[in-house]
């Protein structure tokens, strides 16, 4: 079974927190999927944040998986 891994960006206001896939990694020329996300995480989390929410976090991890 091949696992797909995703990069997701969590924001929060308060306790509204929103959950959106940025990009999404799957097998193929340019090697496993959990290793090109973890190359490409450090690439977004350089991104300067638009507006103030409380918190930002960038994770990498499998597709559709839930967030501790």
């Amino acid at each position: 079974m091949e696992i797909l891994w995703a990069i997701y960006l969590t924001v929060c206001w308060g306790s509204d927190c929103r959950i959106q896939e940025v990009q999404r990694f799957e097998h193929g020329p340019m090697g496993n999927p959990q290793e090109q996300c973890e190359i490409m995480l450090p690439q977004y989390t350089q991104i300067p944040q638009d507006g103030t929410p409380d918190s930002v976090k960038w994770q990498c991890r499998p597709l559709n998986s839930q967030s501790a």
